[in-house]
């Protein structure tokens, strides 16, 4: 048992069971024990509180789920990463279920429980708590490499199975988290390979292998997964993060069609209305908006989340759209942000708000509202918003002419987006951010950029991270050889057939009807012959 005083949040909003569930807990030890009803009421607490554990269940009432609460919450920063997160449900559908164990959640315990069950669950995780607790306070420092070196020396002085089990999956988020993907999939693999049926291993190699740009693995480990009820929608979300990566955006439709439309998450929402929208197909995009609008109409913030992906899908619309046909789009966008921001719920959902009222004004071409609107508002403001709020912010600054504030959060944006390890974020992330570089006319600036990054990472051996670069330099500017020749070199280098959704053969054929200067012409072919010493 830990020798300090924990502090417990409590969150559940039936009475009977919060004051059952504190008992219980007390009867364990001597804690700091706060009960909640509900996310906001929790917000509220964290604020003045640093929670060492919060117990929340599923099912909150007429607002957002557990799951909800907790991703919005780390990414508001207001739970640490060492912050533990204990759920329970009474809700044995593979929807929930799946949807809890995507978050890691360090224990989940099904209602109905036994207090045996209880007190084994808990009294486990305080126990691992005590051994893991100084690679927990590296990661609240934003130390990931100290955490995982205490981490692994800990492993090789030994550990009892179970504990053994919590160092390993906490090493594997952190080596995801540190781009360590080879190292990742190692280790998912490892697991799998002494029992297939760990399904956060299968997540695990899943996502390592999709963040690595091993697509066409992910779709091989995907299919298996299809049959089992628990998996099948999630294995489904990502079958699509890998068309809509491909630009398969019919087949990514057609696939997200297996989940019930009142089934589909928010992530997997956005999923389909991207699809719909690089089909040209807006109608259907706004159809699917407003019916999970207002589906959730008395769920006050999940209501407003799809309503402000409304308000910005009619702003993308406007933005597309001769300035004298936008008057009634706009309007309508407008109308929608005021709706979802008659209860603010903090600075980040506030900022939201303005900087897309001041894009309203810019494609109104009324740029005096727009400074009016931004009056106070700063870089800092932007950089610490959504992704989408940073985006929002970049056309705002271009438009009023204030580039220097524009390129400050433009190139805060690779960084925001890298930091990420949720695929359905990444994909959204990726087209909105270079759908907005091509629209402001800063892609080949910027596949310069990156591509001399990658040539850094290249010549100093970091072939897996050059890669990346020269694939982005290649996707913001195709027309350019020597960024198609660059990805070329790295594949032939390392030996792989793919990367993403290019393939080695299929730029080699692509190069061999290019005119090279001199130099690359020689690395062509030698690069040629590599590859066809390795077939």
């Amino acid at each position: 048992m830990l020798k300090y005083k924990i502090k417990i949040a409590i969150v559940e909003d039936n009475a009977t069971a919060r004051l059952n569930l504190r008992s219980h807990l007390l009867s364990l030890g001597e804690f700091d024990i706060a009960s909640y009803t509900n996310g906001k009421e929790l917000r509220n607490g964290l604020r003045t509180i640093d929670f060492d554990l919060v117990v929340i269940d599923f099912h909150l009432g007429q607002t957002k789920n557990g799951v909800e609460w907790i991703q919005y919450l780390s990414e508001a920063k207001l739970i640490k990463p060492s912050t533990g997160i204990i759920f329970l449900t009474s809700d044995r559908l593979p929807q929930t279920i799946s949807q809890i164990l995507d978050i890691y959640p360090d224990v989940l315990i099904i209602k109905p429980y036994t207090i045996k069950t209880l007190h084994a669950s808990i009294t486990h995780y305080l126990n691992v708590r005590t051994k893991i607790k100084p690679a927990l306070d590296f990661l609240d420092n934003e130390q990931s490499n100290l955490a995982l070196n205490f981490i692994d020396k800990t492993l090789q002085n030994g550990l009892d199975k179970r504990a053994s089990t919590d160092f390993i999956k906490l090493k594997g988020q952190l080596l995801i988290k540190e781009q360590r993907f080879a190292e990742s999939a190692e280790l998912y693999g490892a697991i799998l390979a002494r029992s297939s049926n760990v399904l956060w291993a299968h997540w695990g190699l899943i996502k390592s292998e999709f963040l690595s740009g091993q697509w066409r693995h992910c779709q091989d480990m995907l299919d298996g997964l299809i049959g089992e009820q628990l998996t099948k929608d999630k294995a489904y979300e990502w079958m699509a993060c890998v068309e809509i990566g491909k630009e398969n955006y019919a087949l990514a439709e057609k696939i997200l069609d297996n989940i019930k439309e009142n089934e589909l998450t928010i992530p997997a929402t956005k999923l389909k209305v991207l699809a719909y929208k690089m089909q040209g197909r807006s109608e259907e995009a706004i159809r699917l908006l407003e019916k999970k609008r207002q589906s959730n109409f008395t769920v006050k913030e999940r209501f407003d989340e799809y309503t402000i992906e409304l308000a910005r899908y009619h702003l993308q619309i406007a933005e597309n759209t001769e300035a004298n046909e936008r008057a009634e789009t706009l309007h309508t966008a407008k109308c929608l942000i005021g709706n979802a921001s008659r209860s603010i719920l903090d600075r980040q959902t506030q900022h939201q708000r303005d900087f897309m009222l001041a894009l309203a004004s810019i494609l109104e071409g009324d740029k005096q509202r727009a400074e009016k609107i931004l009056l106070d508002k700063t870089v800092g403001d932007a950089t610490n918003a959504k992704l989408a709020t940073m985006v929002d912010a970049i056309k705002v600054w271009f438009g009023l002419g204030m580039e220097e504030n524009a390129r400050e959060v433009w190139n805060e944006v690779d960084r925001k987006l890298s930091a990420k390890d949720d695929q359905i974020d990444l994909i959204l992330g990726d087209n909105l951010i270079l759908e907005t570089e091509r629209a402001l006319g800063l892609s080949e600036e910027k596949a310069k950029r990156v591509n001399d990054q990658g040539m850094v990472h290249y010549l100093g051996n970091q072939v897996n991270d050059a890669i990346e670069l020269f694939y982005k330099a290649r996707q913001l500017n195709p027309g350019v050889p020597a960024f198609t020749l660059n990805l070329l070199q790295c594949l032939s280098d390392i030996k792989k057939a793919e990367y993403k959704d290019q393939k080695t053969l299929t730029l080699v054929d692509e190069l061999s009807d290019k005119t090279l200067s001199q130099s690359n012409r020689k690395r062509y072919d030698l690069i040629l012959k590599k590859i066809n010493d390795s077939p």
